[in-house]
């Protein structure tokens, strides 16, 4: 008989216990289009697939990637209608910020009509997969998973945070392409691995754990400023495009497009600060 988890894998118990309600009580607020609500759920799922990733020892690898399949469908139903939001809002405060002369058309109008539009779409998607027999099954299959962890060692445990957070430095430490694209692809790779290291880190209420998934998210959160300049910027293209191809004037889109160029890199400026936080010994200690 499986012993039931304690000390450090008990608190990774207790963590994906947690998710999994935060899931469900948000799933009324879903379905009446919160804005909070879609957002809670998601990052609950986040939460759920990168736990299940970082200490899949803990459980069969097969269920372990299947749930995890099942935990991205939804996440995937989810994505469009909190990026449709949060873009609509950012473009929206983007226009009003400009001189009124460098505004040239109904650009905010565009913005709204084109992104409301695929929110809506994406929003009823979402009501759907929550109406089917497959979500039903995924929360049975998450309280199943989570009923049926090993127990492991302490040391064990911090194995896998330290292999997640040292995975994570790597890939930033590797995020130097020539290409412009390419390195927004690289640091876009490592703001995700430092998402997974945090949550490796937080189900664990020792103060030096929390320092540093504290630490790790600021560091995220650089990139994350950088990651959202990328998308908007290729928001802000196709919206142009659009705009002209349809015999509109699309310089104010240029000019949005180029503003978001410079947060980009004003952003980055912020990063060997943030990650020298990161790194410091006192961070770390705790994983030895």
């Amino acid at each position: 008989m499986t012993a039931t988890p304690s000390g450090a894998a008990g608190a990774v118990v207790a963590y994906l216990r947690a998710q999994r309600d935060a899931i469900a009580a948000n799933e009324p607020e879903v379905r009446a289009g919160d804005e909070d609500a879609v957002h809670d759920m998601r990052v609950a799922i986040r939460r759920t697939r990168s736990t299940l990733r970082s200490f899949r020892g803990m459980w069969d690898r097969e269920r372990v990637d299947s749930l995890r399949d099942e935990l991205k469908w939804l996440a995937d139903r989810l994505g469009p209608v909190r990026d449709g939001h949060v873009m609509a809002s950012r473009l929206s405060g983007a226009v009003r910020a400009e001189p009124r002369q460098l505004v040239v058309g109904p650009v905010e109008a565009r913005i709204q009509q084109h992104l409301g539009h695929d929110t809506s779409d994406a929003m009823e998607r979402v009501r759907g997969a929550l109406d089917g027999d497959r979500y039903a099954k995924l929360l049975a299959e998450t309280d199943a998973l989570i009923a049926a962890a090993a127990d492991r060692g302490d040391g064990w445990v911090r194995k896998r945070v330290r292999k997640a957070v040292r995975r994570a430095d790597r890939m930033l430490d590797g995020a130097h392409a020539p290409d412009d694209h390419d390195r927004d692809v690289q640091l876009h790779a490592a703001r995700k691995a430092y998402k997974r290291a945090r949550y490796a880190a937080e189900p664990f209420h020792r103060k030096p754990a929390q320092l540093m998934a504290k630490r790790l998210k600021a560091l995220q959160d650089v990139l994350g400023l950088h990651q959202d300049t990328v998308v908007t910027r290729a928001v802000l293209r196709d919206l142009g495009m659009r705009a002209f191809r349809e015999g509109g004037n699309a310089f104010t889109y240029g000019l949005l497009h180029a503003r978001q160029q410079i947060a980009g890199e004003a952003a980055l400026a912020d990063l060997p600060g943030a990650t020298k936080r990161a790194r410091r010994k006192k961070v770390r200690r705790w994983l030895a």
